[in-house]
């Protein structure tokens, strides 16, 4: 009789735990408008809880399947990583430092940079040549940015100026960081080579460069041929709405 009844606890023990509910599993798909889904994905995997983590590039999205709260956490994580890129706004300025006596003719917002620039070179006067600006969204993946190019007013000189990707990183100021940065000049010589063809000198600045926002940098100078003047290289990041 004894033996009988133990059998039966055991039964009935085992029938409460198939009687039990299964876990809940739901199934969400999160829509990723601005990152890359791949990255995201392989972000939100940290979240453990047993879920199952799918993405989709081609379609901007995101599956995951598992509790319903870790599916709302994951859900709340993809949010957050997904934030729309910054717009940023560069202003680049040519400016030539003189040796001769004059008086500095550059624009009000300039006047901290005429500081800048007689504290750092022996040159008398600047005045400022060209300015241009560059409006981008952050990036990090493309081949280049925007570029422009033109020719240095008052010489036979030329420039191009481009960059790879920009990209913001938070503090105050946010920083600006611009990734293959490349400024050149091309000044013709006056002379031809052997075939005929007009030869050029050519100088350039290529480097990678952070920039607070609202910031003006000097990023470097050259000397124009033919003249004891130089060019000077000066740029503004502004991240704008």
């Amino acid at each position: 009789m004894q033996m009988k009844r133990l059998i039966w606890t055991l039964i009935a023990a085992a029938g409460l735990v198939f009687g039990q509910d299964q876990p809940k599993v739901v199934t969400k798909i999160v829509d990723v408008k601005y990152a890359d889904p791949e990255r995201v994905m392989r972000l939100v995997s940290v979240a453990g809880g047993g879920i199952n983590i799918r993405s989709d590039s081609s379609l901007h999205a995101i599956v995951v399947s598992g509790n319903p709260e870790t599916v709302a956490a994951v859900e709340a994580m993809v949010r957050k990583l997904d934030v729309a890129p910054a717009n940023i706004e560069l202003t680049v300025y040519l400016i030539s430092g003189n040796v001769r006596d004059a008086t500095d003719d550059l624009p009000k917002d300039l006047a901290s940079t005429a500081k800048q620039l007689h504290g750092v070179f022996a040159y008398k006067s600047y005045r400022i040549l060209q300015s241009f600006v560059l409006r981008d969204r952050e990036s990090t993946n493309q081949a280049y940015g925007p570029s422009t190019s033109g020719t240095i007013p008052g010489s036979s000189s030329t420039y191009d100026f481009q960059y790879r990707t920009l990209t913001v990183s938070g503090g105050t100021p946010r920083m600006v960081h611009i990734e293959g940065l490349k400024f050149s000049v091309q000044t013709s010589t006056g002379t031809r080579d052997k075939d005929g063809r007009p030869e050029h000198e050519n100088s350039s600045i290529n480097t990678d460069l952070d920039i607070g926002d609202g910031q003006k940098v000097v990023v470097g100078k050259s000397n124009l041929r033919g003249s004891d003047d130089a060019l000077i290289l000066v740029i503004t990041a502004q991240v704008v709405q």
